[in-house]
């Protein structure tokens, strides 16, 4: 059974095995050409020391000719999961319908619940390990910019977020157990990548807009609400305002602030301020440090996903006639 199903899905690996090859060697390249120009332009100490400490013509010139790069190299790795779906999942069972060939499957003796394992299975690991290994050599590249490039706008960055972590795993299972399991209920494959694209597109900007909503988030707060609260760089801001004297947010705050008098005027704004109730200044952050928990539990929200397919599919294979 296992051989025949590779053999049945040969075409997808090779596919697979190519582009694999062909971005590895070009990230590869171009990892060793931005290295090379780090070290041309003396810039290798920047890589940890940051961006601010290392002001200049050849700062800009190297973001500018590197940057875009590499966040197309994690746009690259964040459009995997949606490919893995519709040309993976969702044919894997839908082609199997409309060719008729699953009626030889059937008429074997081997269950219906063994054959769905196994196509599964035999399709689901090289798709899992291509977008693993894409996944790691985007992010060597990314590793050797340092903070002179997209790591460096800390680990929320919208790219670097969802690039990162066990996030391209998890999307990557949750498109590809939905295709298998609308190619299976609708039989036409076609309709199953739609599908399959429009619903993964759907999800992903849904829990992209309400994940920090997963963690409780840290408050800081600053003693001089007239003067911008300085965070450091790198924690995802969720919300932020005013505190009164007794720790309640301010509602409305920007009708107690009413206190500027013009260029030349002396008044206090802080006693301005706190005599209109408005004490301190708030902003609520998940920490950097905790990227990696914010990881796991979206994580967790697809694999609850994914093992839900996997059950509709076994059930949609095994109510075919």
């Amino acid at each position: 059974m296992t051989w025949i199903v590779w053999r049945q899905q040969r075409p997808v690996f090779i596919t697979l095995a190519i582009g694999l090859l062909v971005g590895v060697t070009a990230i590869v390249l171009l990892r060793a050409g931005m290295v090379a120009d780090l070290t041309a332009r003396n810039l290798v100490d920047c890589v940890t020391a940051g961006a601010k400490n290392c002001r200049g013509n050849a700062l800009g010139e190297f973001q500018n000719t590197w940057y875009d790069r590499m966040q197309l190299g994690q746009v690259g790795v964040l459009a995997l999961p949606a490919l893995v779906g519709v040309f993976v999942g969702a044919p894997l069972f839908a082609r199997e319908f409309e060719q008729g060939t699953h009626a030889l499957a059937f008429t074997q003796s081997v269950s219906r619940t063994r054959w769905t394992a196994t196509k599964f299975l035999v399709a689901a690991l090289p798709a899992l390990v291509f977008v693993g290994v894409f996944q790691v050599v985007v992010h060597s590249w990314l590793d050797a910019a340092g903070e002179l490039g997209p790591l460096g706008a800390g680990p929320y960055y919208f790219t670097t977020f969802e690039a990162n972590g066990v996030s391209p795993i998890a999307y990557t299972l949750f498109a590809y157990t939905f295709g298998v399991f609308a190619g299976a209920a609708f039989r036409r494959t076609l309709v199953a990548m739609t599908l399959t694209l429009g619903l993964f597109v759907v999800v992903r900007f849904a829990l992209n807009q309400t994940r920090e909503l997963m963690i409780t988030p840290t408050r800081v707060t600053g003693d001089d609400p007239t003067k911008p609260l300085v965070l450091e760089r790198g924690p995802l801001q969720v919300d932020g305002g005013y505190l009164d004297a007794s720790g309640a947010v301010v509602a409305d705050a920007g009708s107690k602030m009413n206190c500027y008098a013009g260029a030349d005027s002396d008044v206090d704004l802080l006693a301005c301020y706190r005599s209109n109730g408005i004490e301190k200044s708030f902003a609520d952050v998940i920490p950097a440090n905790q990227a990696t928990t914010l990881h796991l539990l979206e994580a967790s929200v697809f694999a609850g996903l994914a093992a839900v397919f996997v059950l509709g599919s076994v059930w949609a294979v095994r109510r075919q006639a």
